[in-house]
């Protein structure tokens, strides 16, 4: 009988990750290799790094081979994601939560931020006044948030705005499908913006909680609904009973990627 399992070679490989002792770029052993060393068969070994690639820790490239991965603020998002989806997380609930994060996080955005990231707040904002389409609405109120929260330079707020990313993306589904939450909500974008860059903390911080608490009273029964019932409904009432909500996040969360890791790019 093997000493080793598929869980035992997991749990293994992921301590010696955690632990920096494989550091990150770093390739692991072939397929065949790790097979023999821990006396497992070939389709259990690449079982185990399938669920290491699927958890963020590592990846695994095509004729190259599998390679640790640098640590994100994301890393644990996808869990916690899940998790509140199970619970059913609700509107109110998220609304909650995001006001006690964000309004912390642009008070510290105003402390903090450089005048890259500020030109790129400043850009986005641009770009949303002048979108009509309700998709490309919320792509960009997202994104100005998680400016917000990527400039307070704090790692733990990132990575827990990084868990909501999603379920706040279909909040804002349903507010600006609705014109007196988005006539209500959108204008408030300019104070919190405004006072980011004028170095001004409490004026951040109000001004996002003003911003925040805005909608929470126009929500109606949809206010104690689950965030993914509300954003579904919102969703097939824009293009039609087919319309796959998972498909949509995605290739939101693909962007929104892309959007945060380069504000500099974008500020010239």
């Amino acid at each position: 009988m093997s000493p080793h399992t598929r869980d035992s070679l997991s749990a293994h490989l992921l301590d010696e990750i955690l632990a920096g002792r494989i550091a990150s770029g770093t390739k692991l052993p072939p397929e065949r290799e790790l097979a023999r060393r821990f006396g497992l068969s070939r389709p259990i070994v690449r079982e185990v790094l399938r669920g290491l690639a699927e958890r963020g820790f590592v990846e695994i490239l095509p004729s190259r081979g599998t390679y640790v991965r640098e640590a994100q603020a994301s890393d644990g998002a996808r869990s916690l994601d899940t998790s509140y989806r199970r619970r059913n997380t609700t509107v109110r609930e998220l609304t909650e939560a995001r006001s006690m994060l964000e309004t912390r996080a642009a008070a510290l955005a105003a402390t903090d931020a450089t005048e890259a990231e500020v030109a790129a707040m400043r850009r986005c904002l641009d770009d949303l006044k002048i979108t009509t389409y309700v998709l490309e609405q919320a792509r960009l109120d997202l994104a100005f948030h998680a400016l917000v929260v990527h400039a307070s330079h704090n790692t733990v707020l990132e990575s827990m705005y990084a868990s909501i990313t999603t379920l706040t993306f279909e909040l804002m589904l349903r507010s600006l499908s609705d014109r007196q939450v988005r006539q209500a909500g959108t204008p408030q974008h300019e104070p919190i913006w405004e006072a980011i860059r004028d170095h001004d903390a409490a004026a951040a911080a109000e001004a996002m909680r003003v911003h925040l608490e805005a909608a929470k009273d126009l929500y109606g029964p949809d206010l104690d609904r689950g965030v993914d019932q509300v954003a579904q409904r919102e969703l097939q009432r824009m293009l039609g009973p087919a319309a796959s909500l998972e498909g949509l996040l995605e290739e939101v969360s693909r962007r929104q990627a892309a959007f945060i890791r380069a504000p500099s790019a974008r500020a010239q």
